[in-house]
């Protein structure tokens, strides 16, 4: 689904809510089935979104309207749209009999560095649901071209109108766990995207996020790994719920998969990395390594494609599991003319 979305938060949420309600609806009545199945009480779903709201209110408010006017126009529980947004860890693990479940979440990404732009790419690996693509301006903040699954509040790949672009991966199973429902990966982005002009912004704000105790990581168990760019550099953030490490980059080519590649964030690993994401990794570097001069969107489209040692390729079959590549977004961002750059979809 594509839309473009332009007004006060609760303007925006009605239009999402009256172009979405079919697909919300069944997402809704999905989560029921599956919390049926996996004996988990409606108390605890109740509890979570009680608690994830409070960190909204204080956090991101206006995120909240926006869903109230989701609620409005499609008819859904407002509680049962927040919900969507702070599910237990392993919810889906508790699916009843009937698609492959693989809950590995395989995202790839890079930055590159050239001599007239910078390039930020992530295919992502994902639930298999519906997507949307947005072009969403909230007033008072920042506007964005994003996408995600239809339902998340936050983003899993923007480009902003300050040339600013972030990609987000999940991180390494870490030490500092936790059920609470914090900000996930995709809400950090969201919240980055709304605020940040450049990447040099980003730490500040993501140690904001630490300090008001809501940044949290891809789930509960794992961390986030973050790549952003700009015209000017690009950025790495490895966090997890207590802690976070920056790395600027300012020139050469940066790929990461689902593992902690910073000496500090590696001491934060609880398990070492799996065969899936460091083959994945190596798939990368050696595909950007090969490609060779200036990176034509042709070339990113078959890299983005490359299903080579499958299943733990950089693109995943559709269908192959639960878990499948949902969507791929590539930024070239003009160093000079942000006009003249591109969000390949």
């Amino acid at each position: 689904m594509f839309v473009k979305l332009n007004g006060m938060p609760y303007q925006n949420g009605r239009k999402m809510g009256l172009h979405s309600k079919n697909i919300l609806k069944k997402r809704i009545l999905q989560v029921e089935s599956i919390r049926k199945a996996g004996k988990v009480s409606s108390r605890t779903l109740s509890s979570r979104v009680k608690e994830f709201t409070s960190l909204l209110l204080k956090v991101s408010p206006h995120w909240l309207d926006e869903i109230k006017g989701q609620s409005e126009t499609s008819g859904l529980d407002m509680s049962s749209l927040v919900g969507l947004n702070c599910l237990p860890d392993g919810f889906f693990s508790n699916m009843s009999p009937g698609p492959v479940i693989d809950t590995s979440q395989n995202c790839s990404s890079f930055f590159l560095s050239e001599p007239s732009r910078n390039i930020l790419f992530k295919i992502r690996d994902e639930k298999n649901f519906p997507q949307s693509f947005l072009v969403l301006h909230s007033r008072g903040f920042y506007s964005s071209q994003a996408g995600r699954d239809i339902g998340n509040a936050g983003f899993a790949h923007f480009f902003n109108e300050k040339a600013l672009a972030g990609a987000n991966n999940t991180g390494s199973h870490t030490s500092h766990p936790t059920e609470r429902p914090l900000f996930n990966d995709c809400h950090v982005m969201r919240y980055v995207s709304e605020r940040a002009g450049s990447v040099r912004e980003i730490p500040g704000l993501i140690e904001n996020l630490i300090e008001k105790k809501a940044m949290g990581g891809a789930n509960g168990e794992r961390g986030a790994i973050f790549l952003f760019a700009d015209p000017v550099e690009g950025l790495l953030v490895e966090c997890d719920s207590r802690d976070y490490t920056a790395r600027f980059i300012s020139k050469g080519k940066y790929a990461v998969t689902n593992h902690y590649t910073t000496a500090k964030a590696r001491k934060w690993e609880s398990l070492p990395p799996g065969n899936n994401t460091l083959t994945r990794r190596k798939r990368l570097r050696d595909l950007l390594s090969k490609s060779g001069g200036i990176l034509s969107p042709e070339r990113v489209c078959e890299i983005s494609r490359d299903t080579k040692n499958h299943p733990d390729s950089l693109c995943k079959r559709a269908g192959s599991a639960f878990f499948t590549t949902v969507s791929v977004q590539c930024q070239f961002i003009d160093r000079k003319n942000i006009s003249g750059s591109i969000n390949l979809v």
